[in-house]
């Protein structure tokens, strides 16, 4: 027993000194404080049985009941999302809406058909509300709750082809063109760290989560659109994802799913 209990403290020891890591490289992870100002969540890093390294965070567990509320509030302005699309040559031609603004065509170094790898667009949170019927209507993507300010990452390499506050009841509301067709929506958040225009890569950052426009709490509103239909996200993302779920846990980190 007294070896088992000496055992145990190891495991404890180093599971803390891991989090410590994790804690001081917050810069280096683009990890941020939440609208709080309270320090970054800790972290603890378990291994795993093929003795790779994942990270649960029990604030999220913890939190999950009052995480599962943040969702949207309202309806989004669709003919605004497809204004931007169209002037983008996705989908359908649109006449212009003074509103929405001058949005480029997308750059020609876009492949014609993205081939590579997508992610989640946060590291964490609660999966508050799932893609399909709503309220009576069709909701167009995943609600992902979290804490305000936590980092909203790009899901796969492209163009940003909308960064503003200028579609009603999506709030600051990033949309990213990664082929001719498919386009990715990040909506309600705090802080916009893109402009439109601006190429990026799988995983930069692109806004501070937050609750604007038609918005409950925290969360992001993300939506992955084939030309003007928008599709369930879940059938692009990993299957598991560092995202915990509503019901459960969280699940473990896995490699990046393609899209076919």
């Amino acid at each position: 027993m007294r070896d088992g209990n000496r055992a145990l403290a190891l495991i404890v020891s180093s599971v803390a000194g891991l989090a410590l890591l994790a804690c001081a490289d917050l810069n280096d992870k683009q990890w941020y404080q939440d609208a709080r100002g309270t320090s970054a969540k800790a972290v603890a890093a378990v291994s795993d049985s093929t003795g790779k390294v994942f990270h649960v965070s029990q604030h999220y567990l913890q939190e999950r009941d009052l995480l599962k509320t943040f969702h949207d509030a309202g309806e989004h302005s669709e003919a605004a999302v497809l204004q931007v699309l169209h002037r983008s040559g996705v989908g359908r031609s649109s006449a212009p809406s003074a509103h929405v603004g001058k949005t480029p065509s997308a750059s020609a170094s876009l492949p014609t058909q993205y081939g590579g790898s997508v992610r989640w667009p946060l590291e964490q949170g609660i999966v508050s509300s799932e893609y399909g019927p709503r309220w009576g209507k069709m909701h167009k993507g995943l609600d992902i709750a979290a804490d305000a300010g936590d980092p909203v990452y790009a899901i796969a390499a492209g163009e940003v082809i909308y960064a503003g506050d200028g579609l009603r009841g999506y709030g600051n509301v990033v949309i990213i063109r990664h082929d001719e067709r498919m386009t990715s929506l990040y909506a309600h958040n705090k802080e916009l760290m893109v402009h439109q225009g601006d190429q990026v890569a799988q995983g930069t950052v692109i806004a501070l989560l937050g609750s604007t426009g038609h918005s409950t709490g925290p969360h992001v509103h993300f939506e992955i659109r084939e030309g003007d239909a928008a599709v369930d996200p879940r059938g692009l993302l990993p299957k598991k994802t560092l995202v915990a779920s509503a019901e459960g846990t969280p699940s473990r980190g896995s490699a990046p799913a393609s899209v076919k």
